[in-house]
């Protein structure tokens, strides 16, 4: 039984471990220098579209970007990254406001936030 505690308190510290490595050692920048939404996503997602339908039905106005592209979503990643979340795997839509990246964002609270920054 002490053999089994030592195995799995072991197990936890290395996990913590490898968690502590995985932190943010960057801040990351916000892409403009003024109130911003950028929506990362697929067209052929369906939650995407909903999303950009929302924000289309409340004139917000946003970016789209396709995580399709390599380049946008090497961009995406790294950003990610730098806020301590994880790029293996993620739902989309990704939302970039105001540097604060969000996944998959409930799309009511989304729009009350780009609003409250006049978008």
């Amino acid at each position: 039984m002490m053999r089994i505690f030592l195995i799995a308190l072991v197990g936890f510290a290395a996990y913590k471990g490898y968690q502590h490595l995985q932190r943010p050692s960057v801040s990351v920048e916000p892409l403009l220098d003024r109130p911003y939404l950028v929506v990362y996503g697929r067209e052929s997602c369906s939650v995407t579209r909903r999303t950009l339908r929302d924000l289309n039905d409340a004139r917000v106005r946003y970016r789209f970007e396709s995580v399709d592209d390599d380049a946008v979503a090497d961009v995406l990643h790294e950003r990610m990254r730098g806020m301590g979340l994880d790029t293996r795997r993620y739902y989309l839509p990704v939302v970039d406001l105001n540097n604060t990246i969000t996944v998959r964002p409930e799309n009511e609270q989304l729009i009350r936030n780009a609003k409250a920054l006049s978008l």
